[in-house]
């Protein structure tokens, strides 16, 4: 074959404002496509200041995450945070979040700095 084409697969999420359950269940089924899909991608995740969850959605995501993390772990290309400061970036750059979500893990302050990280991600997945 003489053509070839390739499209690079980067979910770029924010949650802001009152997330609903919907809204977070509908956030979880995105990402399910790509399982479904059989397709790799690469996670930029960003809260605003000030975003508030559902009660339920830690439930709701460890209930997810038990029952595609062996899928999340074969198509996900890597997890990148975008901190809100830097407190929050120390926080959500502990080797226990590393370690938990098993797949390579980056946290920054900068969003263009994250799609660049996301971008490298997924020319080095071969």
């Amino acid at each position: 074959m003489s053509y070839s084409s390739e499209h690079i697969q980067i979910m770029d999420m924010r949650f802001s404002a009152h997330v609903t359950v919907a809204e977070f269940e509908q956030w979880l089924s995105q990402v399910e496509r790509f399982f479904l899909k059989k397709q790799h991608f690469v996670l930029v995740m960003q809260t605003d200041i000030d975003t508030e969850f559902p009660e339920e959605y830690r439930q709701l995501q460890a209930v997810w995450y038990k029952k595609y993390k062996q899928l999340f772990f074969q198509y996900c290309l890597g997890l990148v945070r975008i901190a809100q400061d830097p407190t929050d970036q120390q926080r959500l750059n502990i080797p226990s979040l590393h370690a938990a979500w098993r797949v390579p893990y980056y946290v920054t302050l900068d969003h263009s700095d994250a799609l660049q990280w996301a971008v490298q991600r997924w020319i080095c997945k071969t």
